[in-house]
């Protein structure tokens, strides 16, 4: 079966080659081809097994074998090609001096089925300049000896194609990759890593070479593609290009970036977030032990993660945590060898602090003259002469703040006098900025608050206002950085409120209808309305001092139309379900207050209202009206 499978491979590789022999589309070979040929490829029995790739951890290895393969090569008759390849020995076999390299490249022209050595190719690399079309695959073997070899251990590369064409085919682009984008620059041996290029077309028959663009960080075989990073602890970021060189003179390229540091980047995080700290590279395996440490800005180190997370993430960011330094101390085993001890380097933890301001403004107002019947946001019946003082603080908690410098202002109404500011118990010149003809801002700039967060303010007037007005105002703060720019929207206390009045008491009458009445209507009692339902008496006692008063009320005339009277009844019903007082010309007591009470309203609102009853007569038609005195007097 074996020997018809191999047959029926060698027919289709040749009727492909007779398509490139014949067909002159030489340098634009159809991707179709190419992927049939590396389906061939893939199918070719080595002359040994191909070992597994070595296993390494920070680019310490713990198995031996080859770290860069051999790459299957397209070139044309008399056109040379070299296969590359590096033989990577673990820890253990490097340390066993008696273990020496014996190479040997062995090649097949019948797809694997025999195996012959290639004359005098005792070397990692193998050179070759093929005479005539076709196809020949190639294998390296390495046994690892001193003098006996029978017992050595031996290890075979994967097998590679050098196919030779008859014509030369040019590449229209290529790309770039490399096994490792990070390399450590401070280990004891340099890191190191390969870089490859993959041609469009795959069958391209240039030559590649490799170069990059910062020696100090990083070298680069020009043949290979190894990529060898400084020892000297000298970090960044360089460009390795790949260029291949074609049959007719151009010569795409194509570039890839890697980095070069100690193991660990800077972080960067607002206040409040935590910060990641990753190990940068690829690990084939988990290190044994990585143990995390953090430098505060005493240069205190602190272990704060044991175990082999490659990976440590902080508790939620605080100021104190800016420009603090991470590393991590990494442990390999291996058996047979000392353990493999690699420090990385210290990574900064930049915090971005919130300086954003945090300002509570306090306030307490106070009558100094009388404060009965106040509250600390509210003074009540002000009038004029009252001695009044509005005292608090203002505080920023935030100690990284950006406000440095604010401006005290508060509202006040014109009708003022004898006012003084005190701020932190000094007594400041202030400014007055008018608002309207009756108010105007108090304002004090200066407070510094870089060196103290928190401000008391005492505001002290005389009130000359002798009418009823209510005001409302705050106390603010305006504040500025360190630069002059506003810090935003003014800080504010509680709203405060001051009713001042001119200490009087206000009476307002209302009209009441009794409709349109008729016979039907002798002798029975008709409920007086008072427009919108309002009180027959409306009161507003602005008084300080609230002695008892008492309120009366008498009917001046009788109910007249013209020279006509109405012989009726007008009485007042208290609301409390007694038969209601008839009104005269005689005063009559219809509601009181006591002492500290003020004088109540009168009317529908209490549940009181006027009654009329109209008497047994001969009516005239008519509207009759009557005056009603209303009258507060001294209680008894």
């Amino acid at each position: 079966m074996r020997g018809k499978k191999l047959r029926f491979l060698m027919v289709a590789l040749f009727a492909v080659l007779l398509i490139f022999g014949f067909s002159g589309k030489h340098d634009n070979a159809s991707k179709t081809e190419n992927k049939a040929d590396a389906a061939v490829l893939a199918t070719v029995p080595g002359y040994g097994t191909p070992s597994a790739d070595p296993i390494s951890i920070f680019f310490v290895n713990f198995t031996t074998g080859y770290s860069l393969q051999p790459q299957d090569q397209f070139t044309y008759v008399n056109n040379p090609k070299t296969l590359t390849t590096f033989f990577s020995k673990s820890i253990l076999d490097g340390l066993n001096i008696s273990l020496l390299d014996h190479f040997q490249w062995y090649q097949s022209s019948d797809e694997g089925v025999t195996w012959t050595k290639v004359s005098g190719a005792t070397k990692e690399d193998l050179k070759v300049t093929p005479t005539k079309v076709g196809t020949v695959y190639y294998q390296l073997e390495n046994k690892l000896y001193t003098a006996i070899s029978f017992f050595s251990p031996t290890y075979y590369s994967k097998v590679a194609s050098v196919t030779t064409l008859k014509d030369p085919v040019n590449a229209r682009g290529i790309s770039v990759n490399v096994d490792d984008n990070y390399l450590y620059n401070n280990l004891e041996h340099a890191a190191v890593t390969f870089a490859h290029a993959t041609p469009d077309p795959l069958d391209s028959t240039g030559v590649i070479s490799w170069s990059i663009d910062d020696p100090s960080l990083a070298t680069i075989d020009s043949t290979t593609g190894q990529i060898t990073a400084n020892t000297s602890g000298k970090s960044g970021t360089v460009k390795v290009t790949g260029t291949m060189d074609n049959y007719d003179g151009s010569k795409p390229s194509d570039t890839k970036e890697v980095r070069i540091g100690g193991g660990l980047d800077d972080q960067t995080v607002d206040q409040g977030k935590t910060a990641t700290f990753d190990l940068q590279g690829k690990f084939s395996a988990a290190p044994n032990s990585v143990v995390w440490h953090k430098v505060d800005s005493n240069n205190k180190d602190t272990v704060v993660s044991s175990g082999t997370s490659t990976s440590y993430t902080t508790p939620a960011t605080t100021p104190s945590d800016d420009k603090t330094h991470y590393y991590a101390v990494v442990t390999i085993k291996q058996s047979g060898t000392s353990d493999q001890v690699i420090t990385t380097n210290h990574a900064q933890l930049n915090v971005n602090i919130d300086k954003t301001p945090d300002v509570k403004v306090t306030n307490k107002m106070e009558n100094l003259t009388d404060n009965d019947g106040n509250t600390d946001t509210a003074l009540n019946n002000v009038i004029n002469g009252d001695q009044a003082k509005i005292t608090g603080t203002i505080t920023d908690s935030n100690k990284y703040s950006k406000l440095t410098n604010g401006t005290f202002r508060i509202k006040l109404p014109g009708n003022i006098q004898n006012t003084t500011l005190k701020i932190d118990g000094n007594t400041e010149q202030y400014s007055i900025k008018p608002i309207d003809d009756q108010s105007a801002y108090i304002t004090f700039d200066g407070i510094d608050f870089t060196n103290s967060k928190t401000h008391t303010y005492e505001l002290d007037f005389e009130s000359i206002q002798d009418s009823n007005l209510a005001f409302n105002t705050k106390v603010e703060l305006l504040g500025t950085d360190s630069d002059g720019n506003s810090t935003g929207e003014p800080y504010s206390g509680d709203n405060l409120l001051i009713n001042f009045t001119d200490g009087s008491v206000q009476l307002e009458a209302n009209d009441v209808d009794f409709g349109t009445l008729t016979y039907e209507n002798v002798g029975k009692s008709v409920d007086g309305i008072v427009k919108d339902n309002d009180n027959l008496l409306n009161v507003t006692d602005n008084r300080r001092d609230k002695s008892a008063r008492s309120i009366t009320l008498k009917q001046d005339t009788l109910f007249m139309n013209g020279t006509k009277k109405l012989k009726a009844i007008l009485s007042f019903n208290d609301g409390s379900g007694n038969t209601p007082t008839p009104i005269t010309e005689e005063a009559t007591t219809v509601a009181s207050s006591s002492d500290d009470a003020a004088i109540p309203s009168v009317g529908s609102k209490n549940g009181q209202g006027l009654e009329l009853m109209l008497s047994n007569q001969a009516i005239q038609t008519g509207t009759y009206t009557s005056t009603l005195n209303w009258t507060i007097t001294n209680a008894p």
